[in-house]
């Protein structure tokens, strides 16, 4: 994964205009990221990911516009990393039983914030001659179905999620729905005032599943309540996820862009 300062020049030299930063359940970056995207001229919104579980399924929640020193986030978010150490000393424990000899001074050299996560683990494989790049490393070892792949603990309901980002002032997305294969739900939680709305432009949403999901928030806003339509390429780096991939793959439509940001920068009172 690429350090805030990285993504944000590649960002610039790129030619993006808007980004936000929205690591997974972290808001160590954001600091660096704004003053970084000040600088080259970058419009910034804060942004975090936190992860989340409906029924086993995995789910991703987008949280924009918060107040990153909210007591509420911040306790949630170092209870979180807690667990993710726990989580990676037992993954580190499955790679030695399976002959993978590797340790989290290994992990060190390639850790860009202050836990260590997957995509670490399957950098320092790759360094170590286990695997021949990230992908496979994820193949091989620390994906979902690989033999060092240890489930995550105590994930929050989705709505849980999104009530601790709106807690905190922000605004609460649900992050590529079409991962999850719960389109009755994501509609429920729109109508129920819930979540504040769902990234319809995506690296993995085809022409279809942009305007599903575009219908699905628009049938649910009100002349009083505005829900976002947000986009992402789910940016990490080039050897991650796509072979290649270029920032900038999926792209929000401007004038998205602009409604987004500011409703954004009006904070939750709108």
């Amino acid at each position: 994964m690429l350090s805030p300062e990285q993504l944000v020049h590649k960002q610039a030299d790129a030619g993006v205009s808007v980004m936000s930063l929205t690591d997974h359940d972290t808001t160590e970056g954001l600091k660096q990221a704004r003053t970084l995207c000040s600088e080259r001229g970058i419009t910034f919104i804060n942004g975090i990911e936190l992860s989340a579980s409906f029924h086993g399924t995995s789910v991703d929640v987008l949280g924009y516009g918060f107040h990153e020193e909210s007591a509420v986030l911040q306790s949630y978010l170092s209870h979180v990393r807690d667990l993710r150490i726990i989580r990676m000393e037992r993954m580190l424990e499955q790679c030695q039983k399976n002959g993978v000899l590797v340790t989290i001074d290994d992990l060190a050299p390639f850790v860009t914030g202050s836990v260590p996560a997957r995509p670490h683990l399957a950098k320092a494989l790759v360094h170590l001659g286990y695997a021949s790049s990230i992908q496979n490393a994820f193949r091989r070892y620390v994906g979902s179905s690989a033999p060092c792949y240890v489930n995550k603990q105590e994930e929050v309901h989705p709505l849980e999620a999104a009530s601790l980002i709106q807690q905190a002032g922000g605004f609460a997305v649900i992050a590529h729905p079409v991962y999850y294969g719960l389109d009755q739900e994501l509609s429920s939680w729109l109508q129920d005032t819930r979540i504040d709305g769902v990234e319809v432009y995506h690296r993995d949403h085809i022409e279809q599943d942009m305007a599903r999901y575009k219908r699905m928030t628009e049938d649910a806003e009100t002349r009083s309540r505005t829900l976002l339509k947000t986009g992402g390429t789910d940016y990490h780096h080039e050897s991650f996820g796509r072979t290649g991939e270029y920032i900038g793959a999926s792209q929000l439509p401007y004038e998205e862009a602009v409604r987004t940001v500011n409703h954004v920068k009006g904070g939750r009172s709108q």
